[in-house]
Formats: C-alpha cells, structure tokens, sequence
C-alpha cells in the first residue's frame, strides 16, 4: 500500500485534531463548509487501508486456522476501517466530500484511493466472497444498504471517475438487490433495535436508493412494507430504549422513515400518536446521551468494552439526524420543526465533543454520521422538504 506526502498530512490531521481544533461556526455549531469536510476528510483517509482485526474467536467444537488472503488489495475492496460495513461507509463519506468540494487539498488522494478500491477487480473479489457457501446474508442489511447508498451516490454525480466506479460496484449491488427483495417479502415483523439490524434505518436509506435510482418497484414495495410495519404504532417510549451499546434511536429512526414514505400532514398526525410531545419526561430523555463508562480507553479496550462506549458517543449524532430528517419531514408551520431543529444540534455536539473519547473504535465511522447529520442539516437554509410518494 502507497504512502504518499498527501496521506502522511492526513494522518497528521486525524491524529492531531482535538475536540476544540474542530471547525466551527460563530455560534459554536459545525456546518458543512470546505474546512469542515478537509477535517471529515481525514477520517476515512486514516482507515481505508487499515487492515481489519483477525477473527478472536475459536469454534466450540471446531478447530480453525486464520491465513491472510494473499493480493487481498487487488481482489476485495472493503478491507480496511475495522469491519466492512464501515469501510462501506467510509466509502460513501469520501464520495460525498469530494462531491461536495473537488478542490480540497486531499481530493487527489481521495480519487486514488476511490480508484484502488473500487477497481473492478477489487469488485468482482467482492462478488466471489458473497456468492460462497455461508456468505449469502453477510453485512445484511446494514452494510447492503450503505452499499446501495454508496452506489445511488455514485450515479447520480456527473463526474468521469464517479461513473467508473458505479460500473465497477453495479454487479456488486444488483446482487445485493436481487436478494433484498425477498428478504423484505418474508419479513414477518421488523428489527426495533438500536444497532445494525434496525428494520427502518435500513428501510430509509433503500428508500433513498430507490429514489435516486428511479427504481420505482424497489420503491413500492418499501412503502408497502414500511406502512404494514409502522403505520398503526403509536406510544413510542425513547425513556426506556437505550439498551446499553446502541447507536440508534429506534423511536426517532422509525419516525425519521415514516416521515419519508409520508405525505407531511399525515405524517404530523401519525407523529402526533407515536413520539412524546417536546417538554414531556419521555421527550427530553432524547435531548441527553449517559457516556458514563469508567476508564481509559485502554482500561475499556481490554474489558472489550470500547466498541460500546463508541456506540454510545454515536447515538447523539444519529438521533440529530434523525430529528433533522423528522423536522424536514412535518409541514414547515407545524411547532415542533424549530424545537427538533434545536435539538438536533444540541444531540451532535455531543457526539462531536465525545468522540475522540472512544478512539479508533469510534472515529473510524462517526465521521460518517457527522457528513450524513450535515447533509441532512443543510435543508433548513434551504427550506426544502424530503420528496414524498
């Protein structure tokens, strides 16, 4: 793997920044402009080549042995940034960054490394890994989604490279598509948890999919089965949800994707009956994320305590996106926009200022969170809504 001066400033970044180093505006809260998005930048930068950990765990029974694919650069694609669905997602942020900003002083590196990784190659590798015996639900669904997310990202931007890389994923992705159907065809009820096997996360961001992608009987059906799963919950109770490692909120996600497949009065009233109202108990259990875990990171890394901790400092900026998304969602006047607008940015402070705390554990994907929750915060300049069926 190349090193270049480049990426040696990269690294020199992420591991110099501090909490207060951060960009920011003048009243204290990030904003997605070019300084912000080069300090994002470095993040993915930092993990995309660094290997995943070896599996620890041995068989009950069975007795194995780990060996290092050999030429594994050339012929996988998501191998670095501790597991692969946030390699996926480191991907995505990249994209997203260059997108945004072409002329950062990393853009060269970025496409680089865009163009080692997403190398046909490197896909086809994917390919043969998924199709092997024992492979077949890998990653599903959250990674699947990222890398359908990934992939809409890709076409919808009219860049050279861009629509390379989208030739090269596409295989890649149709497959995933090809078995997401009848996953979510013989899905008896959703996954109400607060990680990576949450039904209406991954639901949202196929939406998101489908749209970009014009796939209209992807995006039927997910309002079908969106509506048969959510549509008469009512009561949700976000006091008591947290269970200990979660990065969601399972109440604001569920709501996030309903507002989404919605028409925005009758996602108000549905609103109305499901989340508990701003200045209520349940509510302002939202506002306030407990990090409390005792110990360095060392002291929660050898108590394999670490990887929750990072889940925990994440959750403040997934539910501020969330609540970017909700407000988005609701007719403009409806009261509760500016009040979710607020608490939105409240929530991601949180995360931001907590999260060096959980080490690499944690910032090899929050940065991923922080892109996604300024993307999504964008929309208030804009007035702008999410597109309903």
């Amino acid at each position: 793997m190349k090193t270049t001066a480049a990426l040696a400033l990269a690294i020199a970044l992420l591991t110099s920044t501090t909490t207060a180093q951060r960009p920011s505006g003048a009243d204290g809260a990030l904003s997605l402009n070019r300084e912000t998005a080069m300090w994002l930048a470095t993040f993915p930068l930092g993990c995309i080549d660094k290997l995943h950990d070896p599996p620890r765990g041995r068989g009950y029974v069975f007795e194995s042995s780990i060996t290092l694919k050999p030429n594994f650069q050339k012929t996988r694609a998501f191998y670095g940034c501790f597991d692969w669905h946030s390699s996926v997602n480191s991907t995505w942020t990249m994209v997203k960054l260059l997108r945004a900003y072409p002329d950062l002083p990393v853009a060269r590196l970025i496409r680089e490394k865009l163009n080692d990784h997403l190398s046909e190659d490197a896909i086809k590798g994917e390919i043969e890994f998924f199709k092997e015996d024992g492979n077949n639900s890998f990653e599903r669904p959250y990674g699947w989604v990222w890398a359908l997310r990934l992939q809409a990202e890709l076409k919808s931007w009219d860049d050279p490279d861009a629509k390379k890389w989208a030739a090269h994923l596409e295989p890649l992705t149709n497959l995933f598509l090809e078995r997401t159907m009848p996953y979510l065809k013989t899905l008896a009820e959703p996954m109400r948890v607060g990680t990576h096997q949450n039904s209406a996360y991954a639901l949202k961001l196929l939406y998101e999919h489908a749209q970009l992608t014009a796939n209209k009987p992807l995006a039927d059906l997910i309002v079908e089965r969106g509506r048969k799963f959510f549509a008469t919950d009512f009561g949700c109770a976000p006091n008591v949800e947290v269970s200990g490692a979660d990065f969601f909120s399972p109440c604001l996600v569920e709501a996030a994707f309903m507002g989404a497949i919605t028409p925005p009065r009758e996602f108000a009233t549905w609103l109305d009956h499901f989340l508990p109202a701003p200045g209520t108990p349940a509510f302002t259990s939202l506002l306030t994320v407990n990090m409390d875990m005792p110990g360095t990171p060392e002291e929660l890394k050898k108590a394999d305590m670490l990887g929750a901790k990072a889940h925990l400092v994440g959750l403040g900026v997934s539910r501020a996106r969330a609540f970017e998304d909700i407000a988005a969602s609701l007719p403009p006047s409806d009261p509760r926009v500016p009040v979710y607008h607020n608490a939105a940015t409240a929530l991601a402070r949180i995360s931001i200022a907590a999260m060096y705390d959980a080490a690499y554990e944690g910032t090899h994907w929050i940065a991923t969170y922080i892109v996604d929750y300024l993307v999504s915060q964008q929309r208030r300049a804009a007035g702008a809504t999410q597109p309903h069926p």
